[in-house]
């Protein structure tokens, strides 16, 4: 694995104490198999566990999503707990008549509430120079906003 790949990792503490650390351990790319972040998940699941904690490590840098029962600056009363994690990769290609002229790749990773919104932090991971943190709303569990009302062919939405 290249330098590069390995200037960004995830950390993932379970509710059982143990932290997964991506390029560590079980967590390291396996030709063949899922990225370690959905064998992480698969194994969370198996083993009835959550993940309580999820942060990235960038150059040397640290990067903490909201978790729950956060203690510090006296706001364990005040924070809410997530409802879960999710991570994802992008890529974005530049391309002028068809040749690839830059590729730019990020990581999002996010923490997502019960009432509908989540709390996304982005890095550039090609140049490292940006980053962004972004709140979104309304892309439920299964990534369907609940702002689409659905309905049969001949029906009125109820937003008509």
């Amino acid at each position: 694995m290249s330098d590069a790949a390995e200037d960004v990792k995830w950390v993932a503490t379970l509710s059982d104490g143990t932290t997964a650390a991506e390029h560590t351990g079980n967590w390291t790319l396996v030709p063949g198999e899922r990225k370690p972040w959905i064998r992480l998940c698969k194994y969370a699941a198996q083993n009835g566990l959550t993940i309580t904690s999820l942060r990235l490590n960038f150059r040397g840098r640290t990067i903490h999503l909201p978790r729950s029962n956060f203690d510090r600056f006296d706001m364990n009363a005040t924070s809410r707990s997530p409802l879960y994690y999710s991570l994802a990769y992008h890529v974005e290609l530049d391309m002028t008549d068809g040749d690839l002229d830059a590729q730019t790749r990020f990581i999002d990773i996010a923490a997502h509430y019960a009432d509908d919104f989540a709390v996304h932090y982005i890095q550039d991971t090609t140049d490292g120079n940006n980053s962004w943190v972004v709140v979104t709303q309304g892309q439920g569990r299964n990534g369907t906003s609940p702002d689409i009302r659905w309905t049969k062919p001949n029906e009125k939405s109820s937003s008509e």
